[in-house]
């Protein structure tokens, strides 16, 4: 007896989780945002969040007795504003393939040869995307995530509200303010404390952990709340071998817990966060100076993913079109927001 749409949705519903979930590439910065950035979003066009640029008010020293006070109110709050992005993938799986099948492993096998080689391509496309503004375009190519905002700074090409500009500059705090460019609809100005922390490094081997301690420090004096710093931090593969071999010849007088002892040199310390190499933080898709190597400093604090639509995948239906197919479909429809951006960071120059 060949699988029914009954029983392919029924196993399917079984294994969504535990299977579809089980993805082959590592994508941290994905899964930090889908674990705890995520949050449903109440109805709206857009993704709003305010913030105050500085006090609405300026005080007055008392000297004589007579001093008159200031009465004029500042504007001071401004408004980020970041359109969702709807995506949506139809996943189909032939009749042909499904009169060939029967049983319960066989339903399994069909599983994980479409739905979840789909669901792992839109993750790892999702990731690439918010890391470079570039896709890997196994599930998506580039042209359609471009409603998505970007942490690459020189990504220039969103579409959408919101989304122009990529999130983090790799330019001095200066430079930001002096080019008055637009992220998240919000215009970079130092003024309005709308600006991200910059370093570069000359040569690893020089002043490599100065900056990327110098810069993490800077991050976590805008942090507040006692100064906690970036909790995710991640590099490009080189510059994470470079800060891994410094991490190494390090003499410590204490150890509680050597991670650069272990097997396990997937993750390192920095501060209160935790580093990361990613395959996805591909150097060759930045100018200079990201093409040197590029370390973002995520502060998730202070980072979301509303969802209007969490990433679903819907029951396999047949469907009238022009293939003989049974159809599911994934949708999700969200974006990336940031609520503070002087608390965030990237360091490039690394990978030297």
């Amino acid at each position: 007896m060949s699988i029914s749409t009954e029983v392919l949705n029924t196993t399917f519903s079984d294994l969504r989780g535990p299977l579809v979930n089980s993805f082959i590439q590592s994508n941290e910065l994905w899964d930090a945002l889908d674990k705890k950035a995520r949050m449903p979003m109440e109805g709206g066009s857009l993704i709003e969040r305010s913030f105050a640029g500085g006090a609405p008010a300026r005080g007055v020293g008392v000297y004589v007795g007579d001093e008159l006070l200031n009465m004029t109110r500042r504007q001071q709050t401004n408004r980020f504003k970041v359109e969702p992005h709807r995506l949506v993938v139809a996943i189909n799986i032939p009749k042909k393939e499904l009169m060939y099948n029967s049983g319960k492993l066989a339903v399994i096998r069909l599983i994980e040869e479409y739905p979840k080689t789909v669901i792992e391509g839109v993750k790892s496309d999702l990731n690439k995307f918010l890391l470079t503004g570039t896709s890997r375009g196994i599930t998506f190519q580039t042209s359609e995530l471009l409603g998505l905002l970007s942490l690459n700074g020189q990504h220039t090409t969103g579409i959408g509200t919101g989304v122009t500009n990529g999130l983090l500059d790799l330019r001095t705090v200066a430079d930001q303010n002096s080019d008055a460019e637009t992220v998240q609809n919000v215009t970079k100005s130092s003024s309005t404390f709308h600006y991200n922390q910059y370093g570069t490094i000359g040569t690893f081997s020089t002043d490599g952990m100065k900056v990327l301690r110098q810069v993490y420090r800077q991050c976590a004096h805008f942090a507040g709340g006692g100064g906690k710093g970036p909790d995710l931090i991640i590099m490009d593969d080189d510059t994470y071998a470079n800060f891994e071999d410094s991490k190494q010849s390090n003499v410590r007088v204490s150890v509680v817990e050597d991670k650069t002892e272990k097997t396990n040199t997937l993750s390192l310390d920095i501060g209160v966060g935790k580093a990361y190499a990613s395959l996805d933080l591909d150097t060759s898709l930045f100018s200079s100076p990201g093409d040197g190597g590029v370390a973002y400093y995520l502060n998730t604090d202070f980072m979301e993913m509303p969802m209007h639509e969490a990433p679903s995948v819907s029951e396999f239906k047949e469907r009238v079109g022009d293939q003989d197919v049974v159809t599911a479909i994934f949708s999700m429809q969200s974006n990336l927001i940031c609520t503070k951006t002087t608390a965030q960071g990237v360091v490039s120059g690394g990978a030297a």
